[in-house]
């Protein structure tokens, strides 16, 4: 199980593997000794299942979520920006949980970014490798390996300040500010915002400073740039730089520090710096505790200098210390400023970050509760959007698209009923027809119109392939699809069935007996969750019976849906109530209908009379158990000892085969090889010492064990006949029947010739061929119950005749020998019968 307490998702993979294990709902990656709850599987076959048919079906499963999507704590970066928006204007309320305009709460109209100024990220150890939040992956590990090599130095050779990822989405200053102060891309759209303003209050103090260095008329586009919807004109390269990190530094009242490689740093370019709160007193710019705020670390990510990360420490380590020999310089202030704003020790280093942490569990009630805000102004759960550009936007290939276009778009499609989750892989599909298809010369309107003739508006008209009904507006000349009647048959993804509508919640609507998300505890179909019905959530499926109701010379039949074990009482199914639902239904109002109400209780009392617990027969619903197997509490106890795979590669795992060295596979590999000419070899032997008749028993047969009817007492052998034309007959051998006796009977009662009988027995259908000249008196080898076939075969020339007389006979030269064109055919056959087998497991599984 996933270890991530917001995610939990069950996990199935090879018990022998090393690698780490991703987990297909959240998308993070974990080693398996992180992983919790781990359990051997109890059925296989739910996962032969899966496995089968996605590898002989080509079946794809849902994308690999992406750096922005894969979520820790059950949020996702894409996640956090979305809500960022909503954080610069409301918070909290401590009492209630529940969120508050800021101005309502006398905070101002933004959120004042101050307040995080003695904040720090420290990243947890399991969460380092995580894509997409821990370690960066661009390539920054190799660009500033010189510089995390110093730092691990003065560290005593400790890793304990690492480049961690930030989207490159043209927000990345704030976003890797916002992540090193909180560890979320919340605050991203709150820093922008206090950076716009702040420039704008304190514009002449910035003039005053910076007016050697920068033009007067270059502030108006310096202030544009801090805008979170600004976008730059097209060949124009504005973004975020040093005058706007010198901006964040007054905003947060601490420092930021920015480093490079180790030859950038030494370079007489602008690449590294200390940036200090130089327009904010001293005294502003301390903790609670009365301490300086420490600096916080970003650094360039390439050569190219165009994409920031942040560095910080990580949770359960000393606290990362920069040597004095990578503190650069101050920036646009005088250097002795340094030591009035960074706490520098003995030797000129000072302390990153510092270990004053939002803790998780507030950090998740925050979001909650502006999750809630944005369901209010949107109509839509921000992590359903989150979902639709993974899903939808991302499948199409479409980039760049901004997130309130992802949100305007989700929500008309759930407003319009077209998009739909996945019960089997939790993808979401999109119900979608370009706009062209459904006018004049379109694919669809030519479809219909050739099909229907003269198109009408009283008329719906259906496109099974593409899950598709339309109406027809002959204003405007063109289909209108109708959504209401319209539904999606097959997920984009995988191409299961089992797809449903989804709510703007992000809640799934549900069919009777579908799986839903919600854990189980006690149920006994041993999927481990529960199951919708009418409304409700049970830990089990209900089991059905018809039942009969007549009054008044009416007769009406029904079916009673019943749940008895269920771990909430209050769930189980009252006998009162359902009687009075059913008659209410079929017979309202009607007087002194309490008898009919008797006889109806007294009859779903005799179909649920306790009884072991072992006849519980659920009613079977497509849908009910599509992504986990059934997992039986004694299976848990007693797991199996073997796995037995039929059809045309048919064999028996044993456990013990499951966890075998290389060594031993191999060494298993060359038994398993001799092991029949062996116990040919053996048996031969033991005959020529012994020549005493055999049981039936000893003898073999190519098809896998079966279990077998219990003969008469008399010792007679039912055997069933079925020949190629499609005859049958049931012949009755005594316990001592020859395989010439056996032949003798087909051929009187099929009246066919002996020379044109091929006897197939077993599954899949093998000959059972002809004994040796002196094994001529030997009882066939078969068993009550079992079932042969009979092939009629061509005739044959008279030299393949005399050939099959001495079948025994030395082949000195077998590419000679007649035989081979009977045994090529046969061998054709049993190539033929073997895979049509194998295609019968897989319609089976399927």
């Amino acid at each position: 199980m996933c270890p991530d307490p917001q995610c939990q998702a069950k996990l199935i993979f090879p018990a022998h593997t090393s690698m780490s294990i991703e987990c297909t709902e959240c998308g993070q990656r974990h080693e398996q000794k992180n992983l919790a709850n781990v359990e051997e599987v109890t059925d296989p076959d739910v996962v032969l299942h899966n496995l089968l048919r996605n590898a002989l079906l080509g079946v794809p499963g849902p994308p690999k979520k992406g750096s922005e999507l894969v979520k820790v704590m059950g949020l996702s970066n894409y996640h956090c920006k979305l809500l960022s928006p909503i954080l610069t204007r409301y918070g909290m309320d401590k009492q209630t949980g529940t969120a508050k305009l800021l101005k309502e709460m006398n905070q101002g109209e933004i959120f004042e970014c101050s307040l995080l100024g003695d904040r720090a990220f420290l990243i947890e150890q399991e969460h380092v490798s995580t894509v997409g939040y821990g370690r960066d992956r661009s390539g920054s590990l190799i660009y500033l390996h010189d510089t995390l090599e110093e730092i691990k130095k003065a560290n005593l050779n400790r890793e304990c300040l690492i480049p961690v990822h930030v989207d490159g989405d043209g927000h990345c200053l704030v976003h890797a500010v916002s992540r090193a102060l909180v560890g979320r891309e919340l605050f991203w759209h709150a820093l922008r915002e206090n950076l716009k303003l702040n420039f704008k209050q304190n514009l002449g103090r910035y003039k005053a400073l910076f007016q050697d260095f920068i033009d007067a008329a270059e502030w108006e586009d310096i202030i544009n740039e801090c805008d979170p919807l600004f976008v730059p004109p097209e060949g124009v390269p504005l973004g975020l730089r040093n005058i706007h990190i010198f901006g964040l530094a007054n905003v947060l009242h601490r420092p930021i520090i920015l480093l490079d490689s180790l030859s950038g740093m030494r370079s007489s370019g602008d690449y590294s710096a200390t940036f200090l709160p130089g327009l904010v007193p001293e005294e502003q710019c301390r903790g609670k505790d009365g301490t300086l705020n420490k600096p916080i670390c970003i650094a360039w990510s390439s050569s190219g200098r165009n994409h920031y990360l942040p560095l910080v420490g990580i949770k359960g380590l000393a606290l990362p210390r920069l040597p004095a020999a990578l503190l650069p310089k101050a920036w646009g202030v005088p250097q002795e400023l340094i030591r009035k704003y960074v706490s520098l020790d003995s030797s000129g280093s000072c302390v990153i970050g510092g270990d004053r942490s939002l803790q998780d569990k507030y950090l998740l009630r925050l979001v909650g509760a502006m999750e809630d805000v944005f369901m209010d102004k949107h109509g839509i759960h921000p992590a359903l959007v989150a979902d639709v550009h993974q899903y939808i936007y991302r499948r199409t290939g479409v980039i760049g698209v901004q997130p309130e276009e992802v949100t305007e778009a989700a929500k008309k499609s759930v407003q319009e009923g077209r998009l739909h989750r996945c019960l089997v892989c939790n993808a979401l599909s999109e119900l979608h027809v370009p706009a062209e298809w459904l006018i004049p010369g379109g694919k669809l309107y030519n479809l219909a119109k050739s099909t229907h003739g003269t198109l009408r508006a009283d008329k719906n008209y259906s496109f099974p392939l593409n899950s598709l009904v339309c109406s027809y507006n002959p204003e405007k000349d063109v289909l209108v699809p109708d959504y209401k009647l319209s539904s999606l048959t097959a997920c984009t993804w995988c191409h299961g069935t089992s797809v449903r509508r989804v709510r703007g919640d992000g809640s799934v609507v549900y069919l009777d007996g579908d799986r839903t998300n919600t854990r189980s505890q006690g149920g006994k179909c041993g999927c481990g969750f529960k199951h919708f019905w009418e409304g409700k959530e049970y830990d089990n499926l209900p089991e059905a019976f018809p039942i009969t109701l007549e009054w008044a010379g009416r007769v009406v039949r029904e079916t009673v849906y019943w749940f008895q074990y269920e771990a909430d009482p209050t769930l189980n199914s009252n006998v009162y109530d359902v009687t009075m639902r059913l008659v209410t239904k079929h017979f309202p109002g009607e007087f002194g209908s309490e008898i009919l109400v008797q006889k109806v209780v007294n009859t779903i009392l005799h179909h649920t009379a306790k009884r072991s617990q072992d006849e519980y027969n659920p009613v079977a619903i497509e849908g009910a158990h599509v992504q986990d197997g059934r997992e039986e509490s004694e299976s848990a106890t007693h797991p199996p000892t073997k796995i037995i795979l039929t059809g045309q590669k048919g064999k028996t795992l044993h456990k013990e085969e499951l966890v075998m060295s290389k060594t031993e596979r191999v060494l298993q590999h060359s038994i398993s090889e001799q092991a029949a000419l062996s116990q040919r070899r053996s048996t031969d032997r033991l005959r020529q010492q012994d020549p005493r008749p055999s049981s039936p028993s000893s003898s073999s047969s190519s098809a896998p064990p079966t279990p077998t009817k219990v003969p008469p007492t008399s010792g007679e052998k039912k055997i069933r006949v079925t020949t190629s034309d499609g005859r049958q007959a049931m012949l009755t051998l005594q316990p001592h029947t020859t395989y010439g006796e056996l032949q003798s009977s087909i051929v009187q009662v099929f009246n066919l010739s002996p020379g044109q009988l091929c006897i197939r027995h077993g599954f899949p259908p093998r000959e059972l061929p002809p004994p040796r000249p002196e094994d001529q008196n030997q009882p066939v080898a078969l068993q009550h119950g079992d079932r042969i076939s009979v092939e009629a075969l061509k005739e044959s020339s008279p030299d393949t005749q005399m050939t099959q007389t001495h079948t025994h006979a030395p082949q000195t030269h077998a590419h000679s020998d007649p035989r081979l064109s009977r045994t090529s055919s046969r061998e054709l056959q049993d190539n033929i019968d073997l895979e049509m087998s194998s295609l019968c497991l897989l319609a089976a599984l399927m």
